[in-house]
């Protein structure tokens, strides 16, 4: 079966690379798109003009916000042990994420992922030297893996998470799966669920440690732009609706237009799940009839607003703040949902649609202390809101629940460190001697 394994590795192997040449049109249809930094594409090409520091390093990955939020307080701890953290994600609202939230550390530097494409793969990890690998979640990339391991650089998994439509995936190459899950030297995953799945496709040492983003710290606020933002508003009631996806606005507007009838000065504030979206959602209210604005053209609302579209990034914490309620989106259509803990830290009674397969942890850790709602259509999301407005007792009570509850459950950061605690020993000793070298320039 290893042999099996090792000659599907072989075969991606070969088919990755021989896509390299076609890289740079691929890199450049995703930046139009908005998908990439144009500033920083060679760094998806595992070119850099970074410098390495010296000293161990540990590498960590995360591809988008969610991951990044999750593994940001490992990574101070890693800088706590000694380790220089190079922190790579993928996309762009992740690397924002990774600005605004270790602007006052030192010691953890930021780089778009390498895509993985065994010369890429080695380009990068002939410059960055990692003193040991760490992934987010679900992010399995097979050359990076096999790169690793053929170098003998320790490489472990974080938070991992294997999804029904991951595991699918996987399980119809569960002949080869061994070889190359076989080379991850840890596995941390969340639960029970996640464990057995690793396991059937091949991963070695699993264990649980629980979930990182139990432990994540509260999104930063601007106060001043709070301040403003609050003062815009005034005494208006306000309904979020975040991280929506295309085909949830229209019910959002929908269960607006039901508050509306009794709730007439009501504010929605929708954030979508990608800002570049914000004009196409603010076109969609303003064609229902709805006075609507775009945050990166209007600035704060105004008193005349109906729909206010928050199509920024990083203001996340921001619109929680000035909201009893919001709904978390991903969730009204099969998408898989989005992460309620910040909504939560920040006070707001927290709403979701039914299909939260992606969460259904953290939201059945909610629902079991009455610390959230599911609602599943328009007239429901108008009914709950209106509760919550109406009822300012009913809405915080859920929403202390909520915190409650996340409170009773943290400490995945200290299980997780306790248990790679070996691995970070040996890493630390193997890169202790590791200087400044020059830059990574060749193509």
């Amino acid at each position: 079966m290893r042999l099996l394994g090792d000659l599907a590795l072989q075969t991606y192997w070969l088919a990755m690379q021989a896509a390299r040449p076609f890289l740079p049109m691929f890199i450049a249809r995703r930046e139009r798109a908005g998908k990439e930094d144009g500033l920083r594409h060679q760094e998806r090409l595992g070119l850099t003009g970074a410098v390495r520091p010296e000293g161990p390093l540990a590498w960590v990955h995360a591809a988008s916000v969610g991951e990044t939020n999750a593994v940001l307080p490992l990574c101070v701890a890693l800088t706590e042990r000694g380790f220089t953290v190079l922190i790579t994600t993928v996309t762009t609202t992740a690397a924002q994420t990774v600005s605004d939230r270790t602007t006052e550390r030192p010691g953890i530097v930021h780089q778009y992922a390498p895509l993985d494409v065994p010369s890429i793969v080695q380009k990068f990890l002939d410059h960055w030297q990692p003193s040991l690998a760490i992934f987010a979640e679900s992010e399995i990339w097979p050359m990076t893996i096999k790169a690793l391991s053929d170098r003998s650089i320790p490489s472990a998994i974080v938070n991992g998470r294997m999804s029904d439509r991951s595991f699918r995936r996987w399980r119809k190459f569960k002949s080869a799966t061994p070889s190359l899950f076989g080379r991850i030297d840890q596995v941390l995953v969340r639960g029970e669920e996640d464990l057995l799945r690793f396991q059937e496709l091949g991963a070695g040492k699993v264990a649980i440690t629980g979930n990182l983003k139990y432990d994540s710290p509260a999104p930063k606020i601007d106060p001043e732009q709070l301040s403003r933002l609050r003062r815009e508003i005034g005494q208006r009631p306000v309904f979020l609706a975040t991280s929506t996806h295309r085909g949830e606005d229209e019910i959002v507007l929908q269960a607006h237009s039901i508050l509306q009838q009794s709730l007439p000065n009501l504010l929605t504030c929708i954030v979508p799940r990608h800002p570049r979206r914000g004009e196409s959602v603010a076109q969609l209210a303003s064609q229902e009839g709805r006075k609507t604005e775009l945050r990166t053209v209007s600035g704060n609302p105004s008193p005349s607003c109906e729909i206010y579209v928050a199509d920024t990034l990083g203001e996340l914490g921001l619109f929680y703040s000035i909201a009893p309620v919001a709904l978390i989106g991903g969730s009204l259509l099969p998408v898989g949902g989005h992460n309620p803990i910040e909504a939560a830290q920040q006070g707001c009674a927290v709403l979701s649609g039914p299909h939260i397969f992606n969460f259904r942890e953290v939201f059945g850790v909610l629902e079991g202390a009455a610390g959230c709602l599911i609602v599943t259509d328009a007239a429901q999301i108008a009914a709950a809101v209106t509760r919550c407005l109406a009822d300012p007792l009913y809405a915080k009570s859920m929403a202390a629940n909520a915190t409650k509850s996340l409170d009773n459950v943290g400490g995945a950061v200290a299980r997780s460190l306790a248990a790679l605690e070996p691995t970070l020993a040996r890493a630390i000793s193997q890169g202790a001697n590791l200087v400044d070298h020059p830059r990574n320039t060749a193509a």
